[in-house]
């Protein structure tokens, strides 16, 4: 998109910050940095933590955005520097990315608070794709209902048990003080299935950063098997974000 002598404009995208500050905590609370792909009718990004635990792939339509004019591109930047900006604003306000090629600065607008950001070489970001999970172990319930597992499982420890088996799914989690349970009735869950009663141990601090985003996710898909990754797929802002976070298990080996 020429715009101007001498200057190519190939990004300029507009967003309700509701969106924007979902998908960069999400990212968060993996990763520091990220690697956004445009498309021309939808965003990917994929990222994976340093330690290689935990992975998140987030797919989103452009329908989401209110202004989305580019040229196919990949641009990366430090998550925090737009999260910051983001910060700054409601839910209802818009934020307006722009970048000019060959720049190697990214340019962000909200209202009148204008912000300028050195990006990083996007050749420096590699993430590799999701591996193909098939967990045995299925549940689903509300955004709600998983913060409450999440925060009830804080006051045990920093680790946390998924459960499965006949017609209960249980997460605990204990340290030398706390024993804390958290029991569903299969009854009272939108889906509950396996193949066999099965348990995993996962690192919490890695699903905490999640309580952020899905309090309004209606329906959250966890899946895990005994001693297996923990998938989660959900998606948010009338399901045109679509995410799958993958977190590899704690076994007895780890400790």
């Amino acid at each position: 998109m020429k715009i101007g002598e001498g200057c190519y404009l190939m990004l300029n995208v507009t967003a309700r910050l509701e969106l924007m500050s979902k998908i960069l905590d999400t990212l968060k609370a993996v990763v520091e940095d990220a690697k956004f792909e445009f498309k021309e009718n939808s965003l990917h990004i994929r990222v994976v933590d340093p330690s290689h635990v935990a992975m998140i792939q987030m797919d989103i339509d452009s329908a989401a955005f209110d202004t989305w004019e580019l040229d196919e591109t990949e641009i990366a930047f430090e998550i925090d520097m737009v999260r910051d900006l983001v910060g700054l604003g409601s839910e209802d306000e818009m934020l307006n990315l722009r970048a000019d090629e060959g720049s190697g600065m990214l340019q962000a607008s909200l209202g009148n608070v204008e912000g300028e950001f050195r990006t990083i070489d996007p050749s420096t970001i590699t993430a590799r794709a999701l591996p193909p999970l098939d967990p045995k172990c299925k549940v689903h319930l509300s955004g709600p209902d998983f913060i409450r597992i999440l925060s009830a499982a804080a006051l045990g420890g920093d680790l946390v048990t998924f459960g499965i088996g006949e017609d209960h799914f249980k997460v605990s989690a204990n340290n030398t003080n706390n024993n804390i349970q958290v029991d569903f009735h299969k009854d009272n869950l939108q889906l509950f299935e396996f193949d066999k009663a099965s348990h995993s141990q996962y690192s919490l601090s890695y699903l905490q950063p999640l309580k952020k985003v899905v309090g309004r996710v209606e329906t959250l898909e966890i899946g895990f098997g005994e001693n297996y990754p923990l998938a989660l797929n959900f998606t948010f802002y009338d399901g045109a974000v679509e995410v799958q976070y993958f977190l590899a298990p704690r076994i007895e080996g780890d400790f």
